[in-house]
């Protein structure tokens, strides 16, 4: 695939939890705009976890709808049991999407060798390419280079994985036998130097709430103007850190509402931000210039 940046994709919905499709639509179109190479549907920003599975389908099948075929379109699918992650998986088998994403399950899971049973027998249940997504912050369990380097022999459908470890990436695409595997950097305070180390594909849940500092970066990583890379990406670093601040989640549906896309874009036990707090994400989004 194409060198740049993919969105995570934040999941509108209305007060009863059901997909509000025009607004999703217009946001995909809105990433493709600004030069998204791909899309991320229902990663962890995207709410996957907390859609009811109807839902889910609903949101991919809108996602691949949408997209048209301009750019791959990848799809969270991650559960906390084979048998239940298979019938998610099945549920979309029939769409046009290029890979399904998959973290580790993230309750009582603590071996290497049950990781591995849980992968392998997903990638052996789909015609569709899987890709791993690493997020031991959430999981407690760290994908390691050795089983992205097992599972890549012996599941040919294992196209790519999504981490915060540079260090992996790098070992990863110095790898001759990984030519044709995809890498996505989302370790947002380092996406400038990962660029510049040849890791071209970043993806983040921020990426959608900053749509003209993300675009303007990889312009600025592109055309080598490394100075004006890393001041955009100070603007989406300073924003997600007020979003840590002031409640993740409400925060970036606020956020994604002033940006004109309708919806609760948090899972439905999230209280929604308050009108002060409303205005003090206009102003941050003023300051950044995405207002």
């Amino acid at each position: 695939m194409k060198t740049g940046f993919v969105p995570a994709l934040g999941t509108p919905t209305d007060e009863n939890g059901n997909l509000i499709a025009a607004s999703y639509e217009k946001e995909i179109e809105k990433m493709i705009e600004c030069g998204a190479v791909g899309l991320l549907s229902m990663g962890s920003m995207g709410i996957q976890a907390f859609l009811r599975n109807e839902v889910c389908v609903e949101v991919a099948e809108t996602a691949v709808k949408a997209a048209a075929g301009r750019v791959p379109v990848y799809v969270g699918c991650m559960d906390n049991s084979i048998n239940r992650a298979k019938e998610r998986m099945a549920s979309m088998e029939h769409l046009g999407l290029t890979a399904f994403v998959f973290t580790t399950p993230y309750y009582e899971i603590d071996s290497r060798d049950q990781i591995m049973k849980y992968f392998k027998a997903l990638a052996n249940s789909t015609k569709h390419g899987i890709v791993l997504y690493d997020l031991p912050g959430v999981t407690q369990q760290k994908i390691t280079y050795s089983m992205v380097f097992e599972l890549k022999k012996e599941c040919k459908n294992f196209i790519g994985i999504k981490s915060a470890d540079l260090y992996m990436l790098r070992h990863i695409r110095l790898n001759p036998d990984f030519a044709d595997f995809t890498t996505f950097y989302s370790g947002m305070d380092a996406f400038d130097i990962a660029y510049k180390w040849g890791i071209g594909n970043i993806l983040d849940g921020m990426l959608p709430a900053t749509p003209k500092n993300t675009k303007a970066m990889i312009e600025a990583l592109d055309g080598g103007d490394y100075a004006n890379a890393a001041r955009y990406l100070d603007n989406i670093i300073s924003f997600r850190d007020f979003y840590i601040d002031n409640d993740l989640w409400p925060a970036f549906s606020a956020t994604m509402n002033l940006l004109g896309f309708e919806g609760f874009f948090a899972p439905d036990w999230a209280t929604p931000v308050d009108h002060e707090t409303v205005e003090k994400i206009r102003k941050k989004m003023i300051e950044i210039g995405e207002l």
